[in-house]
């Protein structure tokens, strides 16, 4: 209980404070755009085409059980590169996405969010169904090898690097901080930068929804 009180406050204090990103630094101002809104922004952008990358790949979920990001096709998804012991961008990144979950009235058969892992030495599958536990959505949580990772790094145009130092287990990780917006056809239609907000962002996802009442 001591540890998910802590985890719990850790997570309050990263939602209400100012973050900064992993890799890449939100201009200034932008981060008061954090704090939710109740108007949507007046101008949407349009989806557009990454057809270079992106695309499916196989690895290993939280439950231990083999999975492929073609098992999602027929329904738009949210995906991120993190690890569960980031300090700041990866809670707000799940607790942001938890808000564009209410903003669009839908949930996870509707829409799936799925994190993947750069750091599978610690994050195993028992981890990240642990972390993931945390937030008020369902999240599909990915591990592998390190192979296995770095092959859907490179399909997906990020990176990422460990600082890990000699002789000591705790590290940090500089990993991408872009959300990446796929449609039901498994295509990349818009990177989210981690400054956007949760209207902003759901704004441009309700274009994948036209159907939607």
């Amino acid at each position: 209980m001591q540890t998910k009180t802590r985890f719990s406050l850790l997570l309050l204090l990263c939602v209400s404070t100012t973050f900064f990103a992993c890799s890449e630094s939100p201009p200034e101002g932008e981060e008061a755009e954090l704090v939710a809104k109740v108007e949507l922004p007046k101008q949407v952008p349009p989806l557009k085409d990454y057809g270079g990358i992106g695309g499916n790949f196989a690895l290993t979920d939280q439950q231990g059980e083999p999975f492929e990001l073609s098992q999602l096709a027929g329904r738009p998804l949210m995906l991120f590169f993190g690890y569960t012991y980031c300090p700041d961008i990866c809670p707000v990144t799940l607790s942001k996405m938890a808000r564009v979950y209410e903003l669009l009235d839908i949930g996870a058969q509707e829409m799936q969010t799925v994190f993947v892992s750069v750091d599978p030495e610690r994050d195993t599958p028992e981890k990240l169904s642990d972390y993931l536990s945390y937030f008020a959505m369902q999240t599909v949580g990915l591990t592998g090898s390190r192979e296995e990772i770095d092959a859907v790094v490179k399909k997906y145009g990020a990176h990422y690097d460990l600082n890990k130092e000699p002789g000591k287990s705790d590290y940090f990780a500089d990993h991408s901080t872009y959300t990446y917006l796929v449609d039901r056809e498994g295509k990349v239609r818009f990177l989210f930068r981690h400054s956007d907000t949760p209207e902003y962002m759901a704004a441009v996802t309700r274009q994948l929804f036209a159907d939607k009442p």
